[in-house]
């Protein structure tokens, strides 16, 4: 059999099975480290034909060095990469370093930013060393790809044809999310992806896939579709059970575009854990929009053991809502936040700043939205123009005369400024904010003092503050002028 080597690349710690955000993990206020689902998924897939190594590099904190001795022991056929926009750069010079070690291995990357692309990618970085991207739903592709059957009928790939990049371009999505297998959770260290508020093991349970929301700085309904695919409250559960009995994992996190936007398949899927062994032994988090919820659904959630609710609040100012079409006001953001609180969740707050028609009024108002709220963690990013987005057709004319958005991220090295702010200030904006929010005495008191606070727990916290305080002072700003 031949052999197959999973791996996201050494480097900084980025979501890589995110395509929707591809976080920077490390360079993040307090986003949790998520397991490598895709990963594993693909590893499921093809453990029974292949022979398949599987390693998050940046997660172990691993570096070349590492990676280069599991190759060489390994002796791999075929290289499977997840990639991402902010690290794509340092994963294209990765895989030369591969090429020098072995040649005629076959290179695979996949990442968001291979969906259906246009011929300028293939202009701005050289891809002279990969063999196939990957843009599509990963786990319908990969089988057919590496038996090579009928390669230009693949949808959701690129390849090479006379020297020259082809892409088929993803057209339909399948609706069977069920036959996709659970994560070979068996072959990933599931000791490496935390729940910070628990400090246990988290899995990620993929729900579901689409959304039909038009936000202009998000990618999901290109690269998931606008149609919402559920997987079965059925399936959801045996993978649940399977996680509890085989991996002793109690600590999920539910992955969707938006979990709540069904109140019937929500309901559906708490009765089941509410009426299984379940019951009473499992903690998790999801997310919602603040516009997709009713006291009734969130007391089911409760009860079947969710936590902790992530809301994508955005802004304070209506205007910047309106303009990224975001779906919601104001005065709903406050009303959701002032529900979950009331039946008991934590919260945690994302916010995005650096708009193009942002000027120091609309950050404003986002910040006082921020400390009105008050929820227990918050996120605020600076507004990433990933390709494919809305975003980035309205500021093409401003990355084609050479501010590039490839390699950038929306934390340290975001690549714009507004109109009226530069990326200097959105910057300062938004450690002060940060610093400001973490630092006030009730907020520490309060974590200090949670009556469900443990000696590991507080270790846990303590280790995350110092990341906020390391990346808020010593981080190295890159300057627009940055080129790769």
């Amino acid at each position: 059999m031949k052999k197959i080597m999973l791996v996201y690349p050494p480097g900084e710690v980025y979501q890589r099975g995110e395509d929707r955000c591809q976080i920077n993990v490390e360079a993040s206020v307090s986003n949790a480290l998520r397991a490598c689902n895709d990963l594993g998924s693909i590893a499921s897939i093809l453990k029974d034909k292949y022979y398949v190594f599987l390693k998050d590099y940046p997660a172990e904190k691993l570096d070349f060095e590492n990676f280069k001795s599991d190759f060489l022991s390994f002796n791999p056929d075929i290289i499977f990469i997840s990639i991402t926009n902010g690290s794509i750069y340092e994963d294209l010079a990765f895989v030369a370093k591969i090429k020098e070690i072995k040649q005629d291995i076959t290179v695979i990357l996949k990442g968001a930013l291979f969906f259906n692309p246009e011929q300028d990618l293939f202009d701005e970085v050289d891809l002279s060393n990969v063999d196939y991207l990957i843009g599509g739903e990963v786990e319908f592709i990969i089988s057919d790809l590496l038996e090579e059957n009928n390669i230009e009928s693949i949808q959701g790939i690129s390849y090479k044809k006379d020297g020259k990049w082809v892409s088929n371009n993803l057209v339909e999505f399948c609706s069977d999310l069920d036959s996709i297998p659970f994560p070979a959770r068996e072959l990933m260290n599931n000791a490496l992806y935390i729940n910070p508020a628990t400090n246990r093991p988290m899995a990620t349970i993929s729900t579901s896939r689409g959304c039909p929301s038009s936000c202009i700085y998000c990618v999901s309904p290109i690269i998931s579709g606008r149609k919402v695919r559920y997987r079965s409250p059925e399936n959801i559960i045996e993978e649940l059970k399977e996680c509890v009995n085989k991996h002793k994992i109690r600590d999920f996190f539910f992955k969707s575009d938006t979990f709540t936007i069904n109140k019937e398949w929500v309901v559906k899927l708490c009765d089941l854990i509410i009426n299984s062994d379940l019951n009473g032994k499992i903690n998790w988090v999801a997310n919602s929009r603040v516009n997709t919820i009713d006291e009734e659904m969130l007391l089911k959630m409760k009860k079947a053991g969710c936590s902790v609710i992530a809301l994508g609040l955005e802004s304070g100012s209506e205007e910047s809502l309106k303009k990224m079409k975001k779906g919601t006001t104001l005065e709903q953001n406050k009303n959701a936040v002032k529900l979950i609180k009331k039946v008991g969740f934590k919260i945690f707050g994302f916010y995005l700043i650096g708009f193009p028609w942002e000027d120091r009024e609309h950050i404003a108002q986002t910040r006082k939205l921020i400390f009105e709220l008050n929820t227990d963690f918050i996120e605020l990013s600076i507004a990433t123009p990933f390709k494919g987005s809305e975003l980035y057709s309205m500021l093409y004319e401003r990355l084609e005369k050479g501010e590039k958005v490839l390699g950038k991220d929306s934390f340290k090295y975001s690549t714009l400024g507004t109109d009226f702010l530069t990326i200097e200030e959105l910057q300062k904006f938004r450690k002060d904010v940060i610093l400001k929010y973490h630092l006030r005495p009730r907020y520490i008191f309060k974590k200090i003092f949670n009556k469900d606070i443990t000696p590991s727990l507080f270790c846990n916290y303590v280790k995350y503050g110092l990341r906020l305080l390391k990346n808020l002072f010593l981080e190295t700003h890159h300057s627009k002028s940055d080129k790769h």
